[in-house]
């Protein structure tokens, strides 16, 4: 049986209120497409700039209505959670991740572009193609059951760095040219995806170039050991360089430089998808690689990770240090002119959509953005709305 779980809507598109008008969220408490009553809701409403308020509201119909506006640019997060008769949380039941949008045509990046970037992207770029994108090891793997006309290959990968890029590699067994996408992991230590297409070869790399398909118990142990808190080493991210993300992103790169090897390749469309961590990865990977024709992202995170300079609400992470802006993605997709297609959630502060919005703005080339009513970084709502933004 799955869980209760939330849906909303509010008076017109969540993206399209004004400054200094009411945004109403109509929620209501679902299961099974259904509204059903709980004991009562506890409801929190966040803002940019500093709004907070929050209350507990009975739930005896099922449906909660919320009120709350901005007199700036900027995004309302809004949390609710049912409540059994003790006050606590109510059992198999999801909570309440959304918000809504004020003028935000006007939201704009803060974050500073470093005086060196393009030097430091340069640097990357040479180092990058200072290696061929040669096969250090190929294994052949067993057809799988549900797709059985796909050859699977595990991967590695040369590539500048000390570490080889790594991941699962699906090509159809017809001898037809296709579309090359290459997919990008989240933050976190796992292996690569298995993913299958009919109609392109896909390659999904692991983020840290360490084997795949390995019992849960070796990721678990990287995770807890040279890999953990990665990205975020105060020393490390005094330059960026020395950073963590540096040769994340030159691997991700090498990824798209060896899909154009395959004679499987239809020679012009090149997509780099990822989401969160992994959409940094596809948008500075498709930087370096000129060739790329797509770039697929979701929930992209480090989006104007300075933003909490002028008090809108930040993204997870520790963004202290200097080297972090340099993977910025405000200040990459000023460069950026190839055709971005964006996804985000209302509900995700691990991704703001304000920093997301700044980003989209900062598009040089065509680009589309939804923004998706009732989604958090990780969880959707079974009921969750996705708006396709026109501004």
């Amino acid at each position: 049986m799955s869980n209760k779980y939330f849906s909303c809507q509010t008076d017109k598109a969540p993206y399209a209120y004004r400054c200094g008008e009411t945004v109403r969220f109509h929620i209501q408490y679902r299961e099974d497409g259904k509204t059903v009553p709980a004991a009562s809701f506890r409801w929190k409403i966040a803002g940019d700039f500093g709004l907070a308020k929050e209350g507990i509201a009975d739930g005896s119909t099922g449906e909660l209505t919320l009120e709350a506006s901005l007199d700036r640019p900027g995004f309302l997060y809004v949390t609710a959670t049912a409540l059994d008769e003790n006050g606590n949380p109510a059992p198999e039941s999801d909570g309440f991740f959304g918000g809504a949008g004020v003028d935000i045509s006007d939201i704009r990046a803060v974050t500073q572009e470093p005086d060196d970037y393009h030097a430091f992207w340069d640097a990357c770029k040479t180092e990058l193609l200072a290696v061929e994108p040669e096969i250090i090891e190929k294994i052949a793997l067993p057809d799988d059951p549900e797709h059985p006309h796909h050859r699977i290959y595990d991967v590695k990968l040369a590539c500048a760095g000390g570490k080889p890029v790594s991941g699962i590699l699906t090509i159809p067994k017809n001898e037809k040219k296709r579309p090359c996408r290459v997919v990008y992991q989240g933050y976190g230590v796992k292996s690569a995806w298995f993913n299958f297409s009919e109609e392109e070869n896909i390659l999904c790399i692991n983020a840290h170039g360490i084997h795949n398909r390995e019992p849960q118990e070796y990721y678990d142990a990287l995770a807890k050991g040279r890999l953990a808190g990665y990205g975020f080493d105060k020393e490390e991210n005094r330059n960026p360089h020395t950073c963590y993300f540096k040769y994340m992103m030159i691997r991700a790169a090498q990824a798209l430089r060896y899909m154009m090897t395959l004679p499987e390749w239809d020679g012009h469309t090149l997509i780099a998808r990822g989401g969160s961590q992994g959409a940094v990865q596809a948008m500075q990977a498709a930087a370096m690689i000129e060739q790329t024709s797509l770039i697929d992202i979701y929930i992209p995170w480090l989006c104007d990770t300075q933003a909490a300079s002028i008090g809108r609400l930040c993204g997870w992470g520790d963004f202290s240090g200097n080297a972090i802006c340099y993977f910025d993605l405000t200040l990459r997709a000023k460069y950026t002119k190839i055709k971005t297609i964006i996804e985000a959630g209302l509900g995700d502060y691990t991704s703001p959509p304000a920093g997301v919005v700044a980003m989209y703005h900062n598009l040089g080339g065509e680009k589309q953005l939804t923004l998706v009513q009732s989604r958090e970084h990780l969880y959707v709502s079974p009921e969750a709305m996705p708006f396709m933004v026109k501004i």
